[in-house]
């Protein structure tokens, strides 16, 4: 199980908890997890790890898989289409960026 909290507004000093549990692991080709307590109503998650060669030097591709459904009906369709997608792809770029120095280290 991975325990983790995070902010459901960014504005807000509350923040939530969210459990996922691993199901799926293959060294070094991917992992996967779901949510068992969280924001969500649906959560799959697959980290893929592909090689990869870039101007002669040997590297790692990270590759996010996933599947989410907000819930909530039509509201949180809503909420799908004027937030949430949005904050996904901004927190998963921010992660792609930050990858290079963390792994580094």
């Amino acid at each position: 199980m991975i325990t983790t909290s995070f902010r459901l507004f960014p504005f807000l000093p509350v923040r939530a908890q969210w459990i996922a549990r691993i199901t799926e692991f293959e060294w070094n080709h991917h992992f996967a997890d779901v949510q068992q307590k969280g924001p969500f109503k649906q959560w799959h998650h697959r980290h893929e790890f592909l090689r990869e060669t870039r101007n002669g030097v040997n590297g790692t591709v990270v590759r996010d898989l996933i599947q989410y459904e907000v819930g909530f009906g039509p509201l949180g369709a809503l909420a799908d289409e004027l937030f949430v997608k949005r904050q996904m792809r901004s927190m998963f770029a921010l992660r792609q960026q930050a990858l290079p120095r963390l792994l580094s280290e």
